[in-house]
């Protein structure tokens, strides 16, 4: 082995270049205050390593970005955990970086020989910064979208070159798929090369005036090894013990039986970017929630009659200012006064920032708007995941396309929009949709047994829950519940149960397909009670009777055809026809669409919502 290892030395020099590190010499021995440079190295690599991993499933497109990330968390083994890594090493980076400007401030090494040392841990920190922001788009979640929308538009309020380095930057008016390959380019590539120079050049910089002044002070140099190596090693196991962590910290609470681990472990991941979607509870990552609550406290207005908004004090002014008095330090730290200075200004920006994060995350968690849109959020993103593990799984349009198909999602938020103005949709306890003025009946279970027994209940037919607040409030339905189910003997109470069953079945409901296939009796009892006892066919058409029908068409009554039928054109002779109150027709015009307030597929999800059918994952 000693002549293999002699014949690749003696063309590489590999085994040699290891001695020299091993036994190169470090000013005033081993010591733990040379362990974050260290540790920032070992992070890099890290984050390198599983980068690399993750840009070999990555493919940046705003119909894939997010796709692809999703495959890789869930599907990939181990994906969850390289992901995860990889996300909360980056963020550690930051926070190193961070308290290693600190250390250097507070302990004096910023000043002459080591300015340099200083002025490269300032730009390795400002890389590592643009690396969080570029990488905070890549998974083209709603959170990552909307919050780097934000910022970015920011540049907008730039005097003369705004539009233009928004442009730049996105490429384009708006965000899209070259919105993500440039910065893709920029988080991969350049910032990550430039992070790589940095902290080599920072390293044998650091060594130069390290020696230097141990040379001046005479003071001993010893080996890097075993001394400095076996700290650094240390916070290196601390470290990424810390971060594996982080990425498994969902195991200790939840109950996750039956879930892959991609599914509840590794870095969160939000539902897919929605253009047309605002996301009201994107807020920046933890390094930039100081300024994101300092550039709150001004005003949009602009300046005087200068036409610049006062956003550009907090937003480029300040922290352009910071920076360059930042850089002046060590000029600045020359004289003990100085020094003074600098540390009394470290402490007042590491207090101010540390005050307006903690005021950022208390005014969220006070806000009710807020925590309603995360919750939302959060929902959704569960949701899609959901639709996405289903048989048909990610269609090629992307997984957008599966929140906008989904009955699920898309009912509530189609009822808020054109059905709410009158119909509440809220259970016994008041939860779900209220509307500002009820002045139609309640849709909670339409066409379910219980929504029924309600109808043709005389003590509440005439309620707001049902046509007390229409104007068939004083119709003939209301007369003829009343006069045939006001009393309450067994007999009529059975009779009542076995019309409600056989009116739910039309329904076709799958909610209710076990019991109406139990009651196959009873249901064919109670069509012979519409028929015959109670004469329903003289106003209303069922089972081929009814010749001329005043009321809704019972057949099929509640079944995805009827209604979509009745939100399409209440007025139609097979709905309430001239007994319509009010309601607007969603879609009246079958051969000219761009006249119909909904498409066929919006009412069909409006439909399937209020029938409660939808896709169930396991």
């Amino acid at each position: 082995m000693n002549a293999l290892t002699r014949w690749i030395d003696a063309r590489i020099g590999l085994f040699s270049a290891w001695n020299r590190c091993l036994n190169r010499e470090f000013p005033g021995g081993p010591s733990w205050r040379y362990v974050l440079p260290g540790l920032l190295g070992f992070a890099f690599l890290v984050e390198a390593i599983t980068g690399l991993v993750l840009w070999m499933s990555y493919s940046p497109g705003a119909q894939t970005a997010w796709e692809s990330i999703f495959w890789f968390q869930e599907t990939v083994q181990l994906g969850w955990l390289v992901r995860g890594i990889h996300f909360y090493a980056g963020h550690g980076m930051v926070l190193l970086a961070g308290l290693y400007l600190v250390q250097l401030i507070l302990t004096g090494m910023y000043r002459a020989p080591r300015e340099f040392v200083f002025w490269l841990a300032v730009a390795v920190f400002l890389v590592l910064l643009g690396l969080m922001l570029t990488g905070d788009l890549l998974r083209w979640d709603q959170e990552g979208y909307w919050s780097t929308q934000v910022r970015t538009r920011f540049l907008q309020l730039l005097p003369g070159v705004g539009a233009g380095a928004f442009k730049v930057a996105v490429g384009g008016s708006d965000f899209g798929h070259l919105t993500l390959t440039r910065f893709t380019a920029l988080h991969a590539g350049l910032l990550s090369v430039a992070l790589a120079l940095l902290l080599v050049w920072h390293g044998r910089v650091m060594r130069a005036a390290g020696l230097a002044v141990a040379a001046a002070r005479r003071t001993a140099a010893c080996c890097y090894w075993p001394g400095q190596a076996l700290r650094n090693a240390l916070a290196a196991v601390i470290f990424l013990a810390a971060v594996g962590l982080l990425s498994g910290q969902n195991v200790f609470w939840g109950d996750h039986q039956g879930q892959l681990r991609g599914q509840y472990l590794g870095a969160s991941l939000g539902a897919p970017a929605d253009p047309a979607e605002a996301y009201a509870a994107a807020r920046p990552e933890w390094a930039f929630l100081p300024l994101y609550q300092f550039a709150n406290i001004f005003p949009g207005d602009p300046i005087g009659h200068s036409g610049l908004s006062w956003k550009v004090v907090p937003i480029f002014v300040i922290p352009t200012a910071l920076v360059l008095l930042l850089l002046l330090m060590p000029v600045i730290g020359r004289i003990f006064v100085g020094h003074l200075f600098n540390v009394a200004l470290l402490v007042a920006l590491a207090a101010g920032a540390v005050g307006l994060a903690f005021a950022a995350i208390q005014h969220d968690r006070d806000n009710p708007s807020h925590q309603a849109a995360k919750a939302a959020g959060e929902e959704q993103a569960q949701r899609v995941k959901e639709l996405a593990r289903g048989p048909e799984g990610i269609p090629v349009t992307g997984a957008l396309t599966l929140l906008r198909n989904d009955a699920r999602t898309q009912g509530p938020r189609l009822f808020r929009q054109h059905c709410a103005s009158c119909h509440n949709h809220v259970d016994a306890d008041g939860r779900g949709i209220v509307a500002e003025k009820p002045s139609a009946p309640n849709l909670y279970h339409f066409a379910r047994r219980d929504w029924l027994a309600g109808l043709l209940d005389p003590q509440r037919i005439a309620g707001p829950d049902y046509f007390g607040n229409t104007a068939l409030r004083g119709g003939e339905m209301i007369g003829f519940v009343k006069e045939n189910f006001g009393k309450r003997d067994a007999d009529d109470k059975k009779d009542l149960e076995s019309a409600v069953a056989t009116l739910s079945a039309e329904a076709g409901l799958k909610s209710q397909q076990d019991q109406d296939a139990r009651d196959t009796s009873r249901i064919a009892e109670g069509k012979k009670l519409l028929l015959d006892t109670y004469g329903c066919t003289d106003c209303h058409r069922y089972a081929g009777k009814g010749s001329s029908p005043k009321a809704p068409d019972l057949n099929g009554y509640g079944s995805r055809d009827w209604l979509t039928r009745i939100i399409s054109n209440p007025a139609d002779s097979r709905c309430y026809g001239k007994l319509n109150d009010r309601m607007p027709a969603y879609g009246e015009s079958a051969t000219d669409p761009g006249k119909n307030v909904l498409s066929p597929r919006e009412i069909g999800m409006l439909a399937d919502w209020l029938r409660d059918e939808w896709y169930e994952g396991k």
